[in-house]
């Protein structure tokens, strides 16, 4: 099954239809948020003196594939918290992703906000409402997932897990060595190879 991680953000760039925030009144954690970003940089701001439309406090989602390995991108979810109009045309600030609340960053995710034009059917809710997108290929993992543990130095690792481009791996490398089974497809991020130990054949 895959690993669920979820984080909590900012999106900034908005055009007046962020959080309504005015010094202390409105989204009381999209102000506080912004002055610790702020803080981040050495610049202190009083939150009484916050006045902005421009950023939008979010939560970030996504559904990983435990065959993903460090480096790996994928597609996260973001939709807003507050009383934002719309993030069309946002920007997610750098995002550290968890499986679990006050756990470990497993990931992160930032970058520009895709917003579907929603669709025709009457039926469909949020058609064209904003307060939610995507970013694809805007998560990036930088720990390994918990998974059974592989033999490095007898398996090549998919960046991008896919059953079939594991599949044509394995079909290429028995070709090329002239044998069946000398590689084999272990799990859609991972061919493991079953070639012959020469090592003996080397001992003085």
């Amino acid at each position: 099954p895959p690993v669920r991680l979820m984080g909590y953000g900012l999106v900034t760039g908005l055009n007046g239809t962020g959080d309504r925030v005015s010094g202390t009144t409105g989204s009381g954690e999209t102000v506080q948020s912004i002055v610790n970003l702020l803080r981040r940089f050495n610049i202190s701001v009083p939150p009484a003196l916050l006045r902005t439309r421009n950023v939008a406090a979010v939560l970030v989602t996504s559904e990983v594939s435990t065959y993903l390995r460090p480096g790996g991108r994928f597609e996260v979810a973001v939709s807003s918290l507050g009383d934002a109009q719309s993030l069309r045309g946002g920007v997610l600030w750098m995002t550290p992703l968890v499986a679990d609340a006050g756990g470990q960053p497993l990931a992160g995710a930032q970058g520009p906000i895709v917003i579907s034009s929603g669709s025709t059917n009457s039926r469909s809710f949020n058609t064209v409402v904003g307060t939610t997108g995507t970013i694809p290929n805007g998560g990036m993992l930088e720990a390994n997932l918990p998974r059974p543990q592989l033999a490095a130095s007898n398996m090549l690792l998919l960046r991008e897990p896919d059953i079939t481009t594991a599949s044509r791996i394995a079909a290429a490398i028995d070709s090329v060595l002239g044998g069946k089974g000398l590689a084999v497809v272990q799990d859609p991020g991972a061919v493991r190879l079953a070639l012959k130990d020469t090592s003996a054949g080397l001992a003085a």
